[in-house]
């Protein structure tokens, strides 16, 4: 992993090191003839579910049901050979899988009609305002981990950028999404830009600890623009990004 100078935000501080963010509780639920046990859960950002068969077959399925459409946040099988459903609702999950609230419907396919429903939300304070603009290899992925409290870990992530590319991180802490490079910059008015060359992976991770005496309900937006041949103009940039601090 990279290093790079400190860039210290008057609300969220990052500096690239190769600490991480780590999952944090594992909770279970349990598939009980036709339903799922608890069938309603709230979880905090990077939390992991145990979905656990105990008979017959059923699958946790997400969405409003009675099929899938393709576009599922996850979709397993529970039977006797697949008697665990694991799934971990990570910063790259809910912006991966963006759903108003952090709110995820699921079902059982084979028991829609007898109610085998559940919902699962997530306490995360990320969020995807979307805007991404696709580059040599799509659009590139931005996303946060952490709850962003005060002395708490958190990072920033960048994915899918192209490889040994120059990127500028764009800091805002309102948002007038503006026409950019056949894109859409939602970073505007701009309040800190930071320019720098990223390696091989194409990813980069900028992690540190929230300072205290943040004002809860502050807002953040986070955009990144790669220089890329691919792009409309030279330029991909990554889906912008949205945190509220607690």
């Amino acid at each position: 992993m990279l290093r790079f100078p400190a860039l210290r935000l008057a609300v969220f501080a990052t500096v690239l090191l190769s600490g991480a963010v780590q999952a944090q509780t594992t909770h279970t639920v349990q598939q009980v003839v036709f339903t799922f046990v608890p069938a309603d859960i709230t979880i905090e950002l990077g939390d992991t579910i145990n979905f656990v068969w105990t008979s017959e077959t059923h699958t946790v399925t997400e969405g409003l049901g009675p099929q899938p459409t393709g576009d599922e946040a996850f979709n397993a099988v529970l039977n006797v050979p697949n008697p665990l459903a694991t799934v971990t609702f990570d910063g790259k999950f809910v912006i991966e899988n963006s759903r108003a609230g952090h709110f995820y419907n699921y079902y059982c396919i084979p028991h829609f009609a007898q109610a085998q429903l559940g919902t699962v939300t997530v306490l995360s304070p990320w969020s995807n305002d979307g805007n991404a603009l696709a580059g040599t290899n799509g659009e590139p992925l931005l996303y946060g981990n952490g709850p962003l409290t005060a002395g708490s870990p958190a990072e920033l992530v960048l994915e899918n950028a192209l490889p040994n590319s120059l990127v500028a991180l764009f800091i805002s802490f309102s948002s007038t999404p503006t026409p950019f490079k056949g894109g859409v910059l939602c970073t505007i008015p701009i309040a800190v830009q930071a320019t720098f060359p990223i390696g091989p992976t194409g990813s980069v991770t900028l992690t540190d600890t929230i300072p205290p005496g943040l004002p809860s309900g502050t807002e953040v937006f986070w955009q990144y623009g790669i220089q890329d041949a691919g792009g409309p103009f030279g330029i991909a940039l990554s889906n912008c990004l949205r945190s509220t601090f607690p």
